[in-house]
């Protein structure tokens, strides 16, 4: 029920299918306000709608349900209460709410419309599934700080800039600007640099003070873009779910999987095409002879395993130096390169004094 994980096919479909879904829904509800389509496509509306929430209501009663094998809500009822207060969960029960508001209750004409509104609380759902909304919710909380300063310093601002411009202009237009809450109205229009015109000052000084407003108004809307800005940097560049792994990172796990003697791990760091090789041998080429090689290798010598004392990488080449055991008595020198293609090993070939070793 959670985010797919790589090669999770299953769960990559259910996500897709959900987000499909989410977004079908957000566009009949746009649709739906159009006279035309509403009275053409009712009852097609109306079925889509029952289907969507009965879809939603399962996925929401499974959340609850399983969300106890998180360790965090593993208490079988105050855990499935926590799980039910999370943001995440109360987005699930708004998207599904107004459907049964309306089929249980006898609301007020005048409500139907608002409540039918909260239909559109779907569109968060895509949250769990969509990493761009998921960056945006991450930069919201890590730059909350910063954003609540913006807004107090933008509050403040716009009480002064409307409280002078209400003794400026109140004279020449006591309708426009008849109170400082009325002159507010205008203090924000041309902060925001919007200027509707609906308002505007008409004395001369009240003229000259609404352009240096102005002029502030762009400084103080630069302010949260930059922020903004770069809380998406840091957080683009610390993504968890994108990790960079290095040449050597690679080459490091695939010997812990060779000393460790877990053929489908060393198989699974392998490309398809691998070539397996070294000096006076015949490359092993293909996945199935590769596989078969290290079969035979690390099941009948126990002891054999790559000690790496020095690595160096370049570009797509890493050189490893040390010793290695399993192939005489003792420990010998040798040394491997590795070739690496999209985290995985393309070429492995050891150089050592001993013949047939890998």
């Amino acid at each position: 029920m959670e985010r797919a994980e790589q090669g999770d096919q299953a769960s990559r479909a259910f996500d897709t299918f959900i987000v499909t879904l989410i977004g079908l829904n957000v566009v009949m509800v746009i649709l739906e306000t159009v006279d035309a389509i509403a009275a053409s496509f009712g009852p097609f509306l109306q079925v889509f709608e029952s289907f969507s929430v009965v879809v939603f209501t399962v996925e929401y009663v499974l959340r609850l349900w399983s969300c106890t094998t998180d360790p965090a809500y593993r208490l079988p009822l105050r855990g499935r209460i926590r799980f039910a207060l999370s943001g995440s969960a109360l987005i699930d029960l708004l998207a599904i709410a107004p459907f049964y508001l309306q089929l249980f209750l006898n609301l007020d004409p005048s409500l139907v419309g608002a409540v039918r509104l909260l239909r559109l609380f779907r569109l968060f759902k895509m949250g769990r599934y969509i990493r761009s909304i998921r960056v945006l919710g991450y930069v919201l909380r890590e730059k909350r700080q910063e954003m609540f300063l913006v807004v107090t310093v933008l509050i403040i601002v716009l009480i002064m800039i409307s409280s002078l411009m209400y003794y400026v202009e109140q004279d020449a237009q006591p309708e426009a600007f008849s109170s400082i809450p009325a002159a507010m109205w205008w203090g924000m229009v041309t902060l925001t640099t919007v200027g509707y015109g609906d308002v505007y000052p008409v004395t001369m000084l009240g003229k000259f003070f609404g352009v240096l407003i102005a002029m502030l108004g762009i400084g103080m809307f630069a302010l949260p873009a930059g922020i903004l800005s770069s809380g998406f940097i840091e957080a683009i560049a610390n993504d968890s779910e994108s990790p960079t792994e290095s040449s050597e990172d690679t080459v490091n796990r695939f010997v812990e999987a060779i000393n460790s003697h877990d053929v489908e791990a060393v198989i699974s760091l392998t490309t398809d095409d691998h070539r397996l090789g070294g000096e006076g041998r015949t490359d092993i080429v293909g996945a199935v002879r590769v596989r078969d090689h290290w079969n035979n290798r690390l099941r009948t010598s126990p002891d054999y395993a790559v000690l790496v004392r020095t690595m160096v990488s370049k570009e797509d080449r890493v050189l490893l130096v040390g010793l290695l055991s399993g192939v005489s008595d003792d420990p010998i020198p040798a040394a491997w390169e590795a070739r690496i293609e999209n985290r995985m090993i393309a070429e492995w070939r050891v150089f050592a004094n001993v013949s047939s070793v890998d």
